[in-house]
């Protein structure tokens, strides 16, 4: 039965299967042109599974797939759903230099106004890759015009302490280091291990669903909404096998098959908006 009390929030990183983090030793931006884009079939599936539901989200979008296939994110924009910024080339946060992450910023959203898409107010970055070591990427979404940033994790900041302003994973607003005020969308932890995420890409395939229900009953019982995250390559289970490491080819392929089972029981379980209704 549905949580009517409490509304999670749903988004979705819009990249494809040969541009995330774990292939990046094997593929290099420049070398994208030369794969097969798949993207378009597992996000064909999501707008039609989010529409069956009435639900809307925030899609965070690689300014690489947006300059090139224009038409699928207008369309997803035209289906009333919200348009963020996921960077250019998917390069992590923590291998940039502050210009850089300004570009990646920039060039994304000129690429998403290009197409009419004005309301873009959010970031989430590669890998939630803004870590200890690049405390200026706070104040620098910011200042590219952003009010909002989903890519806090536990993995790199413990939660409950600073960054964070509240002691759970639902949204809250930081001040950065140049006193700017930014809200948060963090990538939720289990309830009783406030170290290891859930709710989200592998995590979500890894573990079991009645796992991850309770994770999300638990804290929408202490009136929590939670940040669920997904790609539209997690649902392809055809897409190409890549030569990677065995551990990387687990985490990118564990539970492909039955995702989309998964993913349909989530929507019927709990309700759902995007980012833009907790601001």
């Amino acid at each position: 039965m549905a949580q009517a009390e409490i509304v999670n929030i749903l988004s979705v990183d819009i990249e494809d299967y040969f541009q995330v983090e774990g292939f990046s030793d094997l593929i290099r931006p420049e070398e994208w042109d030369r794969y097969e884009v798949r993207f378009q079939l597992g996000l064909e599936w999501l707008l039609q599974i989010l529409e069956s539901a009435r639900i809307k989200a925030t899609f965070f979008v690689l300014g690489w797939i947006a300059e090139r296939y224009p038409q699928e994110i207008a369309e997803i924009s035209r289906k009333g759903h919200e348009i963020g910024v996921h960077g250019y080339s998917h390069r992590r946060v923590d291998s940039l230099k502050p210009a850089e992450f300004r570009t990646e910023i920039e060039r994304s959203r000129a690429a998403l106004k290009s197409l009419g898409i004005n309301a873009i107010r959010g970031y989430r970055a590669p890998s939630f890759s803004i870590t200890p070591a690049v405390p200026w990427a706070w104040d620098t979404i910011v200042e590219c015009g952003l009010s909002y940033d989903a890519s806090l994790s536990v993995l790199h900041f413990p939660g409950g302490q600073s960054p964070w302003t509240k002691p759970n994973p639902g949204p809250q607003t930081m001040r950065t280091n140049q006193g700017r005020e930014l809200r948060l969308f963090p990538q939720a932890y289990w309830p009783v291990l406030d170290r290891i995420p859930f709710a989200g890409g592998g995590y979500f395939r890894l573990y079991p669903y009645w796992m991850t229900r309770w994770g999300i009953r638990n804290w929408n019982r202490r009136g929590v909404p939670v940040t669920v995250y997904v790609h539209p390559w997690e649902f392809d289970a055809q897409q190409p096998r890549l030569p990677a490491g065995r551990l990387r080819r687990f985490k990118h392929y564990v539970n492909i098959e039955t995702n989309r089972e998964k993913f349909a029981r989530l929507l019927q379980d709990f309700h759902f908006s995007p980012c833009r209704d907790h601001l």
